[in-house]
């Protein structure tokens, strides 16, 4: 039987990590082919990715991987969930049999038993939510939520994106079989070393350091994307839109459109501390700013969480091998450039072009952007 191995990626910035990421998945699969989904131009803590999705891919194909999918901002901008829901799904429609991440925790055991407990339990859904009414953000509700019925804990974000994995593929009875490797590093730390966590490595890149131990490539990141940079756009928005039309944005709930429409930050940072509080966190927010600043309404989201094609961003020549092997079975359509006519596409374009206003080389690549890398 072929194997073929799916990872869920975003590669913010792409280090040594990733490597042993790709390596150890592939020792222990022993995969045909390996498929990458990948978080596009905006990342799930709610920032622009420090470089392109395209740059991104290509050192994902330069590392092992034989094919990226990309994971539309409308999944990849969202709660653990929701990021899981849209990666499990064009992982399983592009035929993956295994999925590898990684976890403090190290055990597939721990992850499993949970997600059968959660999925079978008629309280854990109402509990979170409970509790999420009680004031607590959605990391703590759910916590408690476990610790009520089994006693157990899930406490970081990688453990939580990856019990999220897991019971996205037992809900929906993907015929994917989950495995996870125990993670390198502390994701909290944020010295540089040859394997240094993803949030060390961005604040070394912001600062101007050396980080060439760490990065393969390390030469690329010379421009990079951040969220302040769109403070100028915000304060624009915010300036010209009415409290009315700011709750229509995806994610601005609970009179957020008051404190945002009162706040007198004067930077990004400011404008997010204005939103902080118990049960809204700092990534919750900024994805909510991700949102405001692309202008997608309640509306526009939901229509887009349908998603009806998988879309490559980039391939080796055995990524298109694989291709051939599926494209007359696969469920969806399978693309390489913008498609206007699939609203999911139409969102990742109000993407390009949000980011476009910091690099305005992308919005071309979107059309034109060769997926198919020949190392030949």
């Amino acid at each position: 039987m072929m194997k073929v191995l799916g990872i869920i990626v975003e590669y913010n910035p792409f280090h040594n990590g990733h490597i042993y990421h790709i390596e150890k998945s592939k020792a222990l699969i022993h995969p045909d082919y390996t498929v990458a989904v990948m978080s596009s131009s905006f990342v799930q803590r709610g920032e622009p990715a420090i470089i392109s999705k395209w740059d991104r891919a290509n050192l994902a194909i330069e590392y092992g991987v034989d094919l990226v999918i990309e994971l539309p901002v409308v999944y990849a901008v969202e709660s653990a969930d929701y990021f899981a829901k849209g990666a499990l799904f064009l992982l399983n429609a592009i035929g993956c049999t295994d999925l590898v991440f990684g976890s403090e925790d190290g055990h597939i055991e721990t992850f499993t038993e949970i997600a059968n407990a959660v999925s079978n339990s008629n309280d854990y859904e109402q509990m979170v939510k409970a509790f999420m009414h009680e004031g607590l953000r959605y990391a703590d509700a759910t916590n408690k939520a476990l610790c009520s019925i089994l006693g157990k804990e899930i406490k970081t974000p990688n453990d939580l994106l990856g019990l999220s994995y897991v019971k996205e593929i037992i809900s929906n009875h993907y015929a994917i079989t989950p495995h996870c490797i125990k993670r390198t590093n502390d994701y909290h730390d944020l010295t540089i070393h040859p394997i240094a966590s993803a949030s060390a490595l961005r604040q070394a890149i912001e600062d101007g350091k050396d980080v060439s131990m760490a990065l393969p490539n390390a030469k690329i990141y010379t421009h990079c994307y951040t969220l302040e940079a769109f403070y100028p756009y915000m304060q624009y928005i915010l300036k010209t839109t009415s409290k009315e039309e700011l709750s229509k944005i995806h994610l601005v709930e609970e009179g957020l459109e008051n404190k945002l429409l009162s706040s007198k930050g004067y930077s990004m940072g400011n404008l997010i501390e204005a939103c902080l509080s118990k049960r809204y966190t700092r990534p919750r927010i900024q994805r909510m700013f991700v949102h405001i600043l692309m202008h997608n309404t309640k509306d526009e989201i939901k229509e887009a969480f349908h998603l009806d094609y998988i879309r490559i961003l980039k391939m080796s020549d055995q990524g298109r091998k694989y291709l051939s092997l599926i494209k007359k079975s696969c469920p969806l359509a399978l693309i390489t450039n913008y498609h206007p006519e699939y609203p999911a596409l139409q969102i990742e374009m109000k993407a390009t072009k949000l980011l476009s206003l910091l690099d305005d080389s992308l919005e071309e690549k979107e059309y034109k952007e060769i997926a198919y890398i020949n190392h030949k």
